[in-house]
């Protein structure tokens, strides 16, 4: 008999990620997973070997890696000494290197930044960016360096943030008021900035064979930008040469082609504004000469498929060009991901991949690929993916989870909506299902909202279904994965977005009589707690909310969040000042004087990306106007709470949810 899913069910699966290979062809990745008992996450290098993966490390603490050689670079704090100085506020970087096969690694190189990028040229001279904080610096500069009186200084300032600039917060990182990612160069024990101290790299990749590097930056003194710039720079004579394909635009990927020539992509974000899905280029950025390849705009060129079972982040963020003629990327297609390709001379893209899925990285191996991908009902393994699409799995670190436990797999439902456009959306059935009976069913809306929700194991959802609730998703107007027009919601929220989802709910009250109309609950995150916010205020249909990480008034998250004088502004085609009423039209908070449904807010007091004011303030008006509610807000969780929040956290945020369903769903 299979076991039940239980609430911390998300700490049996291991997730992989930064998959890379060795000028040897030597694959070496990492496989993180939750500690219960120490409330964190054990991180450890894999390397393949003879076809399995055998962990090189068991210290639980390696987060990123590099490869030199023959042998793996990755920074650690492996001596008490070096942890005490880092612990005082002092920037610092421990680079450890170990060879397969070879013992312990050993420490390879002290450099006194905070490190977060190595590019090797040589094991003597490489870039590397690094987080520049100029308050640090100041200090240590005027308490002659690294001294007991710099970290006193240090110690002090921390009572204190000061902001003037924007952004002065990001979610997942804190407060960044000054700082920027800088780019470096190290050679023979010398260090030299490649930027100066306004400038913030985003991407740094080397050109095959040359010591160039294509560089992706944007420099700002008060009020960072949307576009960025693109730059070639020459490590051999430390000369920086700005190629970018044109002023005020945004070069959103690229692949390096010859070392005169990128395959881009970009926009100048003038019809579909920050989201819009570029056209590809081949740019010789030499002559200045651009060739257009593809002008579909369908190719967001990212995995966004949702699931709160992957961890870490992807080692090959460029392209890959094949050396010939093809150029192989991510790209979300309806409600999958999928490596595509496209020829340069054929003007052509076509599939890889051809499985349902997630594909979360890849990386040119030999003659194909290396992926890590979800597929089922199962969490995420490396694969082999050959050109025909084939695809043979490397690894089965979670493939008996499927075997083990109790799942309900989702089952498609379809429908045309006001446009014409076909909605695809699920439904889960609770865990132990009879015909005849009714469940109570909760909404589950994702965020973005240009992401998309597919077929692949959410184990929240997989939670109530063992705990007797149905389940229903969905992926309304706005959603990724079906070019510009589709997603195209800017200044349209609580229209046709709503109108989707609540077409969906009748659909499957339709179509599945098991579901009981009188006792539906809803929740969401991000733009799912938007789209929470507007159903209390606007409707009474649902007997319980749960509004997550959520949105309530877009005036407020305009001038607080890390994206909101860009990102909000451009999300509802207004601001707080030329276009008031449009922009509070779309707030929920507007309406919470007629919300009637009992609401819980999670929050946490470290998002930045959708601030603990928003449920605060939606919070606050349910709370005034009579309605019942609760508000549990958590301390040092930001944003990715769900997803890779302390596992502690993960459990009692998915179990204030639950309860609060049983309690208006149940009772």
């Amino acid at each position: 008999m299979k076991k039940r899913i239980e609430i911390d069910h998300f700490k049996n699966f291991k997730f992989l990620s930064n998959v890379k290979v060795s000028n040897q062809n030597q694959i070496a990745f990492l496989v993180k997973q939750a500690c219960m008992e120490e409330n964190g996450y054990h991180s450890n290098l894999y390397l393949l070997q003879e076809g399995r993966p055998v962990a090189l490390t068991a210290s639980n603490d390696i987060n990123s890696f590099y490869w030199l050689e023959d042998s793996i670079v990755f920074p650690a704090l492996r001596c008490q000494k070096d942890r005490d100085y880092k612990a005082k506020g002092f920037p610092l970087t421990v680079l450890q290197q170990l060879v397969p096969g070879m013992g312990e690694a050993q420490e390879f190189l002290k450099l006194p930044y905070n490190v977060t990028g190595i590019y090797f040229i040589s094991k003597t001279d490489f870039l590397f960016t690094a987080t520049y904080n100029p308050y640090i610096e100041q200090m240590m500069a005027a308490n002659g360096g690294a001294t007991e009186a710099a970290a006193a200084a240090i110690k002090a300032e921390n009572d204190y943030h000061v902001f003037d600039e924007l952004p002065f917060w990001s979610n997942g990182v804190g407060i960044v008021n000054k700082q920027r990612n800088r780019l470096y160069h190290y050679k023979d024990g010398n260090v030299t900035p490649v930027v100066d101290e306004y400038t913030t790299v985003s991407q740094c990749v080397k050109i095959k064979d040359t010591e160039k590097f294509i560089v992706v930056s944007k420099r700002y003194e008060h009020k960072m930008e949307i576009p960025n710039d693109l730059y070639l720079f020459d490590a051999s004579t430390n000369s920086m040469k700005d190629i970018s394909f044109e002023k005020d635009y945004s070069h959103q990927n690229f692949a390096v082609v010859d070392e005169h020539t990128l395959f881009l992509q970009g926009t100048d974000r003038k019809k579909y504004g920050i989201g819009e899905n570029g056209a590809f280029y081949l740019y010789n950025f030499e002559t200045g000469e651009k060739n257009l390849i593809d002008q579909s705009y369908l190719y967001s060129a990212r995995s966004s498929v949702g699931t709160d079972v992957s961890l870490g982040t992807p080692g090959n963020i460029a392209w890959v060009y094949d050396g010939k003629d093809k150029v192989a990327f991510l790209q979300t297609l309806d409600d999958s991901s999928y490596i595509l390709q496209c020829s340069i001379s054929e003007k052509k893209v076509s599939r890889v991949t051809t499985q349902k899925g997630k594909v979360l990285e890849f990386v040119p191996y030999q003659d194909h690929f290396l992926a890590i991908c979800m597929r089922g009902d199962d969490g995420a393994e490396l694969y082999e993916v050959s050109l025909d699409g084939t695809e043979t799995a490397l690894t089965a670190f979670n493939k008996h989870l499927s075997e083990k436990y109790t799942i309900s797999t989702p089952e498609e439902i379809t429908f045309s909506n006001e446009n014409g456009v076909e909605i695809k959306g699920w439904y889960i059935k609770p865990v132990g299902f009879e015909e005849g009976k009714k469940y109570p069913t909760i909404l589950d809306v994702h965020g973005g909202p240009k992401t998309v929700y597919g077929t692949i194991f959410f184990h929240e959802m997989q939670y109530w279904a063992n705990e007797g609730y149905g389940v229903i998703f969905c992926n309304p107007t706005g959603s990724d994965g079906k070019g510009n027009e589709f997603a195209e919601l800017r200044g349209l929220y609580g229209e046709i977005d709503v109108r989707d989802v609540e077409k969906f709910v009748d659909v499957c009250l339709e179509k599945c009589p098991w579901i009981d109309a009188d006792r539906l609950g809803m929740t969401g995150g991000s733009y799912g707690g938007w789209m929470a916010n507007w159903f209390a205020g606007n409707t009474d249909r649902f007997k319980a909310i749960a509004s997550q990480r959520s949105i309530s008034n877009w005036i407020s998250k305009n001038n607080t969040t890390d994206i909101g004088y860009y990102g909000d502004q451009d999300s509802v085609d207004s601001n707080p000042w030329d276009s008031h009423e449009k922009i509070w039209k779309q707030s929920p908070l507007k309406y919470a004087n007629k919300a009637k449904t009992p609401t819980l807010f999670i929050n946490s007091n470290e998002d930045y990306r959708c601030w603990m004011a928003e449920g605060l303030q939606m919070f606050y008006a349910l709370r005034y106007f009579g309605v019942p509610t609760r508000m549990c807000l958590f301390k040092g969780e930001n944003h990715e709470l769900s997803r890779s929040g302390k596992p502690i956290h993960r459990v009692r945020r998915l179990r204030e949810i639950t309860q609060w369903m049983d309690k208006y769903l149940k009772a």
